[in-house]
């Protein structure tokens, strides 16, 4: 039988947020912060070595961390907890080779939960050596949710999956053979959803776009014209005491800001 962990606190708030370089963007991360106060904060596409990312700017604000870098400057993932941070894992369970060895998921135990940060791989151009990559990176993803879940009550993934699941995740129609939007990478993303995750951003405002990327080009941000990329995919558990998952598309104005907006998700544990 599995047991459910003790809360640390009945309310939660976590960010997720792919800040394209943590070195560029540390100042607006620290002001988020501040002016959030978020309990966890998963971020991807730190685009650093281990030794480069700003763990004593953090340990100044309160968090414990861990960091998945790379020594090529691209792609990493950190998480940063305010109330311990257990069970570290370091990419997927057992012995995976170049591409599939890229800083791409970190997992560990936050505020009672087993949340991940994940940066699924971009995929480049339809049908192309780095797009079936991409396909193949999301079933080991699969699996390794499905795994993890037999052995927890409440996982959360946070991150960017690189995919529209559905017509409403972008601002025009993009037929399903384009990258992002395909039918093989939608498929995927069902597939990762049917082990028993749920999606927040749609199942708590299922009607709201929840753009997440937008171009630097003049005006599409302004305009709307953007594209759901980032998630958070829960557990029964996670998914009951979850009241909203949102962008906050304010940090995407900031000077010299990310592509992407933060995703801010709130729970309560209360009702449980």
């Amino acid at each position: 039988m599995i047991v459910a962990p003790a809360r640390q606190s009945e309310a939660v708030r976590l960010v997720s947020w792919n800040v394209n370089s943590i070195r560029s963007r540390l100042p607006l991360v620290e002001s988020l912060i501040d002016q959030l106060d978020p309990d966890v904060v998963a971020l991807q596409e730190t685009r650093c070595s281990d030794a480069q990312f700003p763990s004593a700017a953090f340990e100044a604000l309160g968090f414990e961390w861990a960091h998945l870098g790379g020594s090529h400057g691209h792609a990493g993932v950190a998480l940063l907890s305010r109330s311990g941070l257990d069970r570290v894992q370091w990419g997927f369970h057992g012995e995976h080779g170049p591409p599939f060895d890229e800083p791409r998921l970190l997992l560990g135990d936050v505020e009672g939960i087993r949340v991940g940060s994940v940066y699924a791989p971009n995929g480049r151009r339809y049908r192309s050596a780095e797009w079936r990559h991409k396909l193949a990176w999301f079933e080991l993803l699969r699996i390794e949710a499905e795994e993890t879940l037999v052995g927890e009550p409440d996982l959360l993934l946070l991150g960017d999956l690189n995919v529209c699941p559905a017509a409403i995740d972008l601002w025009k129609p993009i037929n399903g053979s384009r990258n992002l939007t395909s039918v093989d990478e939608r498929a995927a993303f069902d597939r990762l959803c049917e082990v028993g995750l749920h999606d927040l951003g749609r199942s708590c405002h299922p009607d709201e776009p929840g753009y997440t990327w937008f171009s630097h080009s003049a005006e599409q941000l302004e305009r709307g014209l953007g594209y759901r990329l980032d998630f958070a995919l829960a557990s029964d558990g996670v998914r009951a005491a979850a009241s909203s998952c949102r962008p906050d598309t304010a940090w995407r104005m900031a000077e010299r800001p990310s592509d992407h907006a933060p995703l801010v998700i709130e729970l309560d544990w209360s009702g449980g």
